[in-house]
């Protein structure tokens, strides 16, 4: 008899697992009436992988009906929660009525209705409200809502909406007789896209209107042309597309050449350029990329970045793309451990008054491993350059190096570099030019003291590392195609063994470096920071241009600091002295702010600016292609954070020899929980081509959840 209870409940279990798949989890009262089951008080009951939770719930085994009333909360498989006053549903879910519904989805959005009819699992709604905000806005009132006579809401695919209105901020701004979106938990589905809205002098009133096709779970096609009341306008298409390894993608866009204006003004150069840009008919560019992951190792892919012309991405709004050179490669490239390999090939596409080099192919390895407790690596590169004047260029590199940092007592610090650089240079060309072919064994040995001294004071915790480093290598006679004459000393690089941008680069010449880094810190607070040093050549100095801190015997004087006034307000500076013009080669200063509410960087320079043209066409001499231009402007950066939810921001840039303003930019961002706006008005003096100063108003609408 002791066992009669248990075997009692496992009778009940049965038999409500055999109900319509209904089991209840909790209640406070529970009665069998023969094919009916009552639950009274805190009822929790599981159905058809659904969970619902109600003061009462009733269940019809004949009929399959389950009847709850009474705080009714509801919540499916997808995440969606409903609450109601009653509900009755039969069949799975599949058809039923409620009372009093209101929908929470699982990015927090609302809907809202008096009654529901569900068909088909579906949520049919009459006078319903859907609001992704949470918050009151101005005024009291929800920043967006939709009110619609007749709501359809899908959880697995989408919710329609018939003779519906645009509520902002309180009052209708819209209507439209039907509308769809994607339901929240929906990853892909068709339809229309946040549109790009533009206003500038050269394009007049512009839009993108966005389309999105869901192909499958792995692909998607964009149509997004651009429509403009000046300039004609654009097919642009973008498609994409995942696979098991990788990815792919390609983007777009063809137009023809009436967009191409003519100046009176142009160079000839430009005047050549814009007439063939003209007589090709035609407009576009080509964007494609792959990746394709091999195995653990290896990975392979390319990357199309082609344009009928340098100046087309800049004439039309493209609003993801910038004005800047374009690349496109292809590449091997492997991963082992700290060894890396990679075999590419490029081509660019700049400026016409620039050559076009091609690199057909790039051969890297990189190879490291442990010696001595230090760091041995071999370098291997091989290159092939070609440019568009009949000249080539083939170089192949191999660097051995030994590294390693030796802690000694007291502190000190000594950094010792060994590389040998073994260089094979062949170059093709029409004319003779400072660009030789050779054999060149550059070998290098640099070692580095530093001792950090650590100052403790009532005021202040300093750190002060003075540093001296040696620099022995032999001297070279030329540079070459693959390297860079402008690498001048600075202040993160004068105590380093190599100033190149290349890191297969060795430079030349035997030279001391020294110099001093000091920081100062109160309460955890920084005070300041400052580094300042120069180098001494111990051999005659390589070719090198002016101006840039290493043409001389001694360099010039760098130094870089940041000067704290307050804990939100630094001044910050970085200077270039040249001891023997006695002047400032560069001078960067200005102030920084980073306030809660509140930043600004007002930033002064000058200086001079390297200018290397070594893929110019046409061109065979070195110094004619190697030069020094003067630079100064100014740039100023503004935000206040009106509230938490608006933002001004501003930017103005002051540049050539009359500090014109050249460029400057004036915007206001508001965001919340449902609504990003974004709106600019932009001003550019840039001139190019067919491109001349103008102005742009932009603006960008984001509402959650519904893609407009």
């Amino acid at each position: 008899m002791k066992y009669l209870p248990l075997f009692s409940c496992l009778l009940v279990w049965k038999f409500v697992g055999n109900c319509g798949e209904i089991t209840f989890i909790n209640s406070d009262e529970t009665l069998y009436r023969k094919n009916h089951v009552f639950c009274k008080g805190n009822v929790i009951a599981v159905y058809d992988n659904k969970i619902m939770a109600a003061d009462e719930i009733s269940f019809d085994k004949i009929d399959g009906v389950v009847t709850a009333k009474g705080n009714v909360i509801l919540r499916d498989e997808k995440g969606n929660i409903y609450f109601m006053d009653i509900i009755q549903v039969q069949r799975n879910f599949a058809s039923g009525t409620g009372k009093n519904l209101k929908i929470l989805t699982p990015d927090k959005s609302r809907l809202a209705a008096e009654d529901c009819r569900i068909k088909d699992a579906k949520f049919e709604m009459d006078n319903a409200v859907y609001t992704p905000c949470h918050e009151p806005c101005c005024g009291g009132e929800l920043t967006w809502r939709l009110k619609s006579r007749h709501v359809v809401f899908d959880p697995d695919e989408y919710i329609s909406y018939d003779d519906v209105f645009f509520e902002f901020l309180g009052s209708d701004v819209g209507y439209f007789p039907y509308f769809s979106h994607a339901s929240p938990k929906l990853k892909r589905k068709s339809g229309f896209l946040a549109p790009n809205f533009f206003v500038s002098g050269k394009c007049g009133i512009s839009i993108s209107p966005k389309y999105l096709f869901a192909i499958s779970p792995s692909q998607e096609l964009i149509l997004k042309p651009i429509i403009t009341s000046k300039i004609g306008s654009v097919a642009w298409a973008y498609y994409g597309q995942r696979i098991k390894n990788g990815e792919f993608n390609i983007d777009a866009s063809i137009t023809g050449s009436t967009s191409v204006k003519k100046y009176d003004a142009l160079t000839a150069q430009e005047q050549k350029n814009v007439d063939k840009i003209k007589s090709s008919g035609y407009r576009g560019h080509l964007f494609s990329k792959m990746k394709y992951e091999i195995n653990d190792i290896w990975r392979c892919g390319f990357n199309l970045n082609l344009a009928s012309d340098y100046y087309y991405l800049n004439r039309f709004p493209f609003l993801e793309h910038g004005n800047r050179t374009l690349e496109s490669n292809v590449l091997l490239e492997g991963f082992d451990g700290r060894n890396y390999t990679q075999i590419k090939a490029m081509t660019f596409l700049g400026q016409p008054t620039f050559g076009s080099p091609k690199v057909l192919p790039l051969l890297e390895h990189n190879f490291s491993a442990t010696l001595f407790s230090g760091t041995f690596a071999v370098d291997l590169m091989s290159i092939n350059l070609m440019l568009r004047d009949a000249r080539s260029a083939r170089k192949i590199v191999t660097n051995f190096s030994w590294h390693k940092i030796f802690l000694l007592m007291s502190g000190h610090i000594i950094d010792i570099n060994a590389i040998t650089s073994f260089k094979l240079i062949n170059v093709s060309e029409k004319t003779h030019s400072d660009y030789n072919s050779a054999i060149r064994s550059t070998p290098q040995l640099s070692i580095i003291w530093k001792w950090p001294l650590v100052i403790d004071a009532n005021f202040a915790h300093t750190i002060v590392t003075p540093m001296i480093g040696f620099i022995a290598a032999s001297n070279k006679k030329y540079i070459d195609l693959f390297e860079d004459p402008c690498s001048g000393i600075n202040d993160l690089n004068f105590i380093d063994g190599n100033k190149s941008i290349s890191p297969y680069a060795i430079d030349s010449g035997s030279r001391v470096c020294y110099g001093l880094r000091m920081s100062a810190y109160r309460r955890g607070e920084p005070i300041y920071s400052l580094v300042i040093g120069r180098s001494t050549e111990l051999t005659s100095v390589a070719k090198k241009l002016d101006d840039l801190g290493m043409v001389h015997k001694n360099s010039n004087i760098v130094s870089a600091g940041e000067f704290f006034i307050s804990p939100k307000l630094s001044l910050v500076a970085n200077i270039s002295h040249s001891t023997k013009e006695n002047s400032l080669s560069r001078f960067d200063s200005g102030l920084r702010f980073r306030g809660d509410d509140f930043y600004f960087d007002t930033f002064a320079f000058r200086g001079n600016y390297c200018y290397y043209g070594s893929f110019m066409e046409n061109i065979s001499n070195e110094a004619a292609i190697k030069k020094t231009k003067k630079y100064k402007g100014l740039m100023i950066n503004l935000g206040w954070n009106t509230t938490k939810n608006t933002c001004l921001k501003s930017e103005f840039v002051f540049g050539d020899e009359k500090n014109k303003l050249i460029r400057q930019n004036i915007g206001f961002e508001y965001k919340n929980e449902c609504l990003q706006c974004r709106v600019s008005l932009e001003r550019t003096r840039y001139s190019a081509g067919d491109l001349r100063p103008d102005m742009a108003f932009r603006i960008e609408v984001h509402l959650k959840g519904i893609g407009i």
